[in-house]
């Protein structure tokens, strides 16, 4: 996977998909330097990449019908994380939604929390704690 600053990535897991921007990607290491920026929480977890996306999409469309939990990680923590957990976001959905959250943040169901983002990513981390076991025994070889 080529990723390039500016780049936008998610993480899913579970009922969640996380939004990040890539900062820096650092090749030598298989790392990647991304700022969060939206957590979208309520989708389903066992209809497949397809009926997500559908959701993702119609709160596109109709924030306010939607269901969807959404997050705004303005002010959150940045992540260094392995490059292999992250994939590409080929979708307009994530700008759509973005730009509905900064020109009528209270119109839809807009959290600001850094709280879900630490539950997020202390889940994500307990299910692919071998990606990060593998990664940092591999980096330590190389050091």
């Amino acid at each position: 996977m080529s990723v390039v600053p500016s780049q936008i990535l998610y993480l899913e897991h579970g009922s969640s998909r996380l939004y990040a921007e890539a900062i820096q990607v650092i090749d030598t290491r298989h790392l990647c330097w991304a700022r969060p920026t939206l957590l979208i929480q309520g989708l389903p977890e066992d209809e497949g990449q397809g009926a997500r996306q559908e959701m993702i999409s119609a709160a596109a469309i109709a924030p306010n019908l939607s269901s969807l939990q959404l997050y705004d990680l303005e002010d959150c923590p940045d992540l260094i994380w392995p490059l292999t957990l992250f994939q590409i976001a080929c979708d307009v959905d994530f700008f759509s939604l973005l730009i509905q959250l900064k020109i009528n943040p209270n119109d839809m169901a807009l959290r600001r929390s850094s709280g879900q983002l630490n539950e997020f990513i202390r889940s994500f981390w307990h299910k692919h704690m071998s990606v990060f076991q593998t990664l940092t025994q591999a980096n330590e070889l190389s050091s």
